[in-house]
């Protein structure tokens, strides 16, 4: 694993010991993902390999990382889409487009959202004020006349448009509003979940943080409470942990409901690698399981650890920390 580090204002990348891999020749550079890194050179983008030499020359204005084959590029303003090779295949005609998935992927033209295939072909027509990208069970959420819906492959509306506002299905359900409420749809559009919520999130590991009257809780997928709505905030579990607040102090609980983090922290961030970032005095350190303190607060900000390895920003400089704190770039 490598990482892109910043040093004189200029980017390069890496490792985990913190020996330069490849050198600081970039305005900006992002992380490796299908082994290949988005960089920036004098205001165009491009991506290079684990070695440095381009995959794809710098030369558009924006980019995106690939999805089934294809990528987003713009140039002056117009999207299109390019191979892996860098061979331009679907030409720069778009004002935006997203990334495909199921085969297709949705593109905006005079205003209005449709769908295209690999070969660039209008498969869904232009016809829609906003529309996502195909979830794998072949379903996207499209708004239309002021109502969302979702739409199949051949741009047939398996719902009707009537839900105020929708979102991208999460193990097999869909938080959508409905005449004023919040609530959960099936794949079917059968109501699955009701309850009153004021806000409702997506599921994850079977579970879903919902407000109830300003308070939230989680629910499973059969809309029963596992974590009764105490607090005042609450997120999505990551793993077998999820971030909660009371009195704007913060912690982690499990996924039965008890406190794992005691709920004294300024702020907390997320779990990763066995350590949970935590907020006091408006420094940022990590905690591990039983609460003691691994690495003391003295980061403006942090990530999540990557293979043992953190991205910080102390005085507004980014540097990469190991797991017992030590600076190693």
């Amino acid at each position: 694993m490598i990482y892109p580090a910043e040093r004189d204002e200029k980017y390069g990348f890496i490792n985990e010991n913190g020996d330069i891999v490849i050198g600081f020749n970039f305005d900006y550079a992002d992380v490796f993902e299908d082994d290949m890194a988005f960089v920036e050179v004098d205001g165009l983008c491009g991506f290079i390999d684990m070695s440095g030499n381009f995959v794809i020359e710098p030369k558009y204005e924006d980019i995106n990382f690939f999805n089934e084959g294809r990528a987003k590029v713009e140039v002056h303003g117009k999207c299109g889409y390019i191979d892996s090779k860098g061979n331009e295949v679907i030409p720069m005609e778009y004002e935006d487009g997203k990334g495909f998935t199921e085969g297709l992927a949705a593109v905006m033209s005079m205003g209005k959202w449709g769908y295209i295939n690999y070969e660039g072909e209008v498969v869904i027509p232009f016809i829609y004020d906003e529309a996502s990208e195909f979830d794998d069970n072949g379903l996207a959420l499209v708004l239309h006349n002021d109502y969302f819906g979702y739409i199949n492959k051949e741009g047939r509306c398996e719902s009707g448009f009537i839900y105020e506002y929708g979102n991208s299905f999460s193990e097999g359900l869909a938080s959508v509003g409905y005449k004023g409420e919040n609530i959960y749809v099936d794949e079917n559009f059968n109501v699955k979940i009701k309850g009153n919520f004021d806000f409702t999130t997506e599921f994850s590991n079977g579970m879903a943080a919902v407000s109830v009257n300003n308070q939230w809780g989680f629910v499973n997928t059969q809309g029963e409470f596992v974590v009764k709505p105490i607090y005042d905030w609450a997120d999505n579990f990551t793993g077998d942990y999820a971030p909660i607040s009371i009195n704007e102090k913060y912690g982690f609980i499990d996924k039965s409901g008890k406190v794992i983090i005691p709920i004294e922290y300024d702020n907390v961030f997320d779990f990763s690698e066995d350590l949970f970032s935590v907020e006091l005095s408006e420094k940022w350190g990590f905690v591990d399981i039983n609460n003691e303190m691994i690495i003391d607060p003295q980061f403006d900000e942090v990530e999540n650890f990557i293979d043992g390895i953190c991205k910080v920003i102390i005085d507004e400089k980014e540097g990469y920390i190991n797991k017992t704190g030590q600076l190693i770039f």
